[in-house]
């Protein structure tokens, strides 16, 4: 067999070579739009006194704006993730970004309740579908052995933008009004949406599972190989196979219905509480005595946590395995969250638990979509996160809903964190679980060395 004619395992070659500056810069504009993903996520938090104010809305009402986009998401990663290993990775990231690209301008210039709800809802829609994509295209660009540290570091981005909208808030609203941060967002993910359509390669090994034409699978592959590629190979594979049928199915075959579930109400209560949190955060120290500003401050602390805690949770996910990590993170961002309430309206131990929650639980999501990226196989990988993400946002959908009836129960803003708190419990509980029966786990067999304990 002739050089030209040996098959070129992409795998192979991704996890044999360091990364470079093609995996660099598509890991980079996957990031961006992570940024953009957290940063209009959390700007109709930070926004949430002057909407309320402006729409003359009441606590419920307000609580359903805050959920809205969380059922978006909802539905769009649940259709997001299928439709990408479907028809690859790339369109259904195009037709998303798009979508929240323009929900995120329309978002100021809509005048009602129910104009308001539709907008968000469909923002959320965008978000959501695009979510599996990204994560799926990083990841599957870069060597099996950094895989989890780069879905926590992606997903860092996600709180990061929640750190620019906390920040800007303080400088924007009060002169500028809360529909500033909506247009600046926009722009910038404009900006995402034209990359995203130029720049960003389709996944290699996406196009390989599907069977693409060997020219097209040769020019995604070619930047990856330290030497050229002759012109005579036309065979690509790749160490996965390719399952035929509906993707959904398979993340209940071969013994992962119990683990699917079990890893579906980790997401629900992780993100339960830290939609909850997020968005409800700067309102309810408002009703403390706490200023706008420093509430605003307070949600950038917060998110300031989430990346330091998404940027850590893949070394120790690689370093210590998944299970005592995430069971110890969920139990500490019980507590930490519940003292939150306790001590504010005082800015500097309000910052302090502030950067604490978001690193706990924050990190904790982080964990768990490391964990679903390293348990799926290709060919259903952005559909486990896609309902992994989609479960977890029904729980992000139902917890600012729970916050607001609190809310308007006249619960003190320090019993309504104790509560947001305490939904990390289920999380923790569930990782336990899941820990007792992994070695019963077929699939655990297959798994990478990091889901060891």
């Amino acid at each position: 067999m002739s050089a030209a004619s040996v098959p070129v395992n992409v795998n192979e070659l991704i996890d044999q070579r360091p990364l470079g500056t093609y995996q660099f810069v598509t890991i980079g504009i996957c990031t961006f739009v992570a940024l953009m993903d957290g940063f209009d996520s959390q700007a109709v938090g930070a926004a949430g006194p002057m909407i309320m104010a402006a729409f003359h809305l009441q606590p419920a009402q307000l609580g359903a704006v805050f959920s809205s986009s969380s059922w978006g998401f909802l539905f769009g990663a649940l259709i997001g993730g299928p439709c990408a290993d479907r028809w690859g990775r790339k369109p259904p990231l195009i037709v998303s970004t798009i979508l929240f690209t323009l929900c995120t301008i329309m978002t100021p210039l809509v005048s009602d309740l129910q104009s308001l709800l539709v907008v968000r809802t469909l923002a959320g829609i965008g978000l959501g579908a695009a979510a599996p994509s990204f994560v799926s295209i990083a990841t599957e660009y870069v060597p099996r052995r950094l895989r989890a540290r780069l879905v926590t570091i992606l997903w860092a981005a996600l709180p990061g933008g929640g750190v620019i909208v906390g920040f800007l808030g303080p400088f924007l609203l009060p002169s500028f009004g809360w529909q500033s941060i909506f247009y600046i967002g926009g722009g910038l993910s404009l900006l995402a949406a034209i990359l995203v359509i130029f720049v960003l390669p389709e996944s290699a090994v996406f196009a390989v599972t599907r069977g693409d034409k060997a020219e097209r699978v040769k020019s995604l592959v070619r930047p990856l190989a330290k030497q050229p590629i002759g012109a005579g190979v036309t065979t690509f594979v790749v160490s996965e196979e390719k399952m035929p049928g509906v993707p959904v199915k398979h993340l209940f075959s071969d013994g992962r219905a119990p683990t699917t579930l079990l890893l579906w109400v980790a997401f629900f209560a992780d993100y339960f509480a830290i939609i909850a949190l997020l968005v409800w955060t700067p309102t309810l120290l408002r009703q403390t005595g706490m200023p706008i500003g420093q509430a605003s401050a307070a949600l950038a602390f917060n998110n300031i946590g989430g990346v330091v805690g998404c940027l850590i949770a893949g070394y120790l996910i690689e370093r210590f395995g998944p299970y005592r990590i995430l069971v110890l993170t969920f139990v500490a961002a019980c507590a930490a969250i519940a003292l939150t309430g306790y001590v504010a309206p005082a800015f500097v131990p309000v910052a302090v638990l502030e950067t604490l929650d978001g690193l706990l639980i924050g990190g904790g999501g982080a964990g768990l979509i490391a964990f679903a990226a390293l348990l799926y196989p290709t060919y259903i990988r952005s559909t486990g996160i896609g309902w992994g993400l989609g479960i977890g946002r029904l729980g992000g959908a139902s917890g600012p809903l729970a916050a607001g009836a609190l809310v308007g129960a006249a619960w003190t803003p320090a019993w309504v964190f104790l509560a947001i708190g305490c939904a990390a419990l289920p999380a923790a509980a569930t990782i336990v679980i899941l820990w007792l029966r992994a070695p019963k786990s077929s699939q655990f067999a297959k798994a990478p060395a990091a889901l060891s304990s």
